[in-house]
């Protein structure tokens, strides 16, 4: 959930409201060091070998193991004379609501992974303050504790959001604006080729790729998007914190509140400065922006505020039963074909993973230091009777399943109880910690659980640590998408 962030300083960490410049850094030493063909080859095995993503080329990170030596020295080579350009990106459409259209996702291949991760690595290091330190949660925990001690009728809120962010942007002023500070020559010419690299659909002949370069925009969905658009909005940022208002911008969702006036010319003052850079705010009364004394209730980031009261907007806590119906869905519909295909699972067994990985989806997870889930999002609401009532509906949804009695096992997890845990004893066990599963011993025993392995069936450290990271991806990813897609 890390994602590109706009906010007064001040009112997060007690830093000044003025962002700190960049240290000084020898760009040709710091680029050269990066996309040499050691370094590439390094944060390949590193961070890429496992990936289960497929670009154009329908490579995965293991079906790519066998050409990466040589594919890497030659994008080394390439890169460092200016000559690189990326393959196409794989189109995903990613749905939000029925009334709004997808989210158009570039799915780059292995290769260029490697060399956006490091493209990145290279940009944070000459924008620092514009990398991300904290995810959304942290921004609403803050907000939080700040509106509690303000004046429901004195204190003014202004919650809009940026149209179409992401595709709006002018690669043109982008790419100026990246020129004040990048001198790197080959460091610019990587940055305009990725951002004009068309994201096709699934087969898509070569001699129709044109035809999907973008005229404008940076592609969703690529390591290098989210500090892209957080460069471009720097300028807006901070001019914005200089005002007298606190405000906060994460990604596309902007927040700003103090006395009225200020709030109002705050409004007026982010939407003139947006025209310049193509960027638009939905109007006043359009659903999508609210200008309200604080007593009003609004959302932000998948929250609702109604003070003192937060809770979750409707539609989010929608989304969220609807991916555990579609568990439910899916143990039901694909039970008789899984024992056909599984010999080695019965009922019982089936019955069990499914009670396991749904209790996960309820409690959410852990893995490398970062909390994953519906849960660890929502962890800032105060209204905790919507867990006891999400936690009915759930319970309900047994007395469909004859498997199971037509009543809830006691084993089922509450959303009620994870919400503490996760909060106040994330290491206590009630919820899944995957850095504590450290060896092959322990991963072989996790997929043997979720019945990912025939017991019969011999695999070596390679095969048996590849299947789990593709299983534990797998997992977090749909926790990752109960986070909500939250905003937007």
């Amino acid at each position: 959930m890390e994602q590109d962030v706009g906010k007064t300083p001040s009112s997060i960490e007690g830093a000044s409201p003025v962002a700190p410049m960049a240290v000084p850094v020898n760009e040709e030493v710091l680029f050269n060091g990066l996309f040499g063909p050691d370094a590439l080859r390094e944060t390949f095995n590193d961070e890429f070998a496992s990936t289960t993503g497929k670009g154009v080329d329908r490579l995965n990170g293991f079906q790519f193991r066998t050409s990466a030596a040589h594919d890497l020295t030659v994008a080394s080579a390439k890169i460092l004379s200016g000559q690189f350009r990326f393959s196409p990106f794989l189109e995903v459409l990613r749905t939000k609501t029925r009334d709004k259209p997808p989210r158009l996702i570039g799915i780059p291949t292995v290769r260029d992974r490697v060399v956006l991760h490091q493209l990145n690595k290279y940009l944070a290091a000459l924008y620092p303050e514009r990398v991300p330190k904290n995810v959304a949660g942290t921004y609403v925990r803050a907000i939080a504790k700040d509106l509690k001690e303000q004046s429901p009728t004195d204190t003014w809120i202004c919650s809009t959001d940026i149209r179409t962010f992401y595709d709006s942007i002018k690669q043109d002023r982008l790419l100026k604006v990246l020129s004040k500070r990048v001198k790197c020559i080959c460091a610019v010419k990587l940055v305009t080729h990725a951002i004009s690299t068309p994201t096709v659909p699934r087969n898509t002949h070569r001699s129709r790729h044109k035809d999907f370069r973008p005229r404008n925009g940076v592609p969703q969905g690529l390591a290098i998007s989210n500090i892209l658009a957080s460069i471009y909005m720097q300028d807006v940022d901070e001019a914005m914190a200089k005002l007298d208002v606190t405000y906060y911008r994460y990604v596309d969702d902007v927040l700003m509140y103090g006395a009225e006036a200020a709030v109002k010319s705050g409004f007026r003052s982010l939407r003139s400065r947006l025209i310049p850079r193509g960027l638009s705010l939905h109007p006043v009364g359009s659903g999508k922006t609210l200008i309200e004394p604080l007593s009003a209730p609004f959302g932000y980031l998948g929250y609702t505020f109604h003070w003192p009261m937060i809770s979750v907007r409707d539609s989010t806590i929608e989304r969220f039963l609807q991916s555990i119906v579609a568990k439910f869905s899916d143990y039901t519909h694909n039970k008789i074909r899984r024992l056909a295909k599984f010999k080695y699972l019965d009922e019982d067994r089936l019955k069990d993973i499914f009670l396991h990985e749904l209790n996960e989806r309820i409690t959410g997870a852990i893995s490398q230091k970062k909390r994953y889930g519906w849960i660890a999002y929502f962890n800032q609401i105060s209204d905790l009777s919507l867990l006891h009532r999400l936690d009915v509906a759930i319970e309900g949804m047994f007395k469909r399943m004859p498997d199971f009695g037509h009543k809830a096992p006691p084993e089922l997890r509450k959303l009620r109880r994870a919400y503490y845990e996760m909060k106040f004893n994330p290491q206590g066990g009630y919820v899944r910690n995957y850095d504590k599963i450290t060896n092959r011993i322990e991963m072989l025993a996790l997929l043997t659980e979720r019945g990912r392995v025939d017991p019969e069936e011999a695999l070596t450290d390679a095969e048996i640590k590849d299947r789990y990271e593709k299983y534990l991806h797998h997992i977090l990813a749909a926790m990752h998408a109960d986070e909500g897609v939250v905003y937007g």
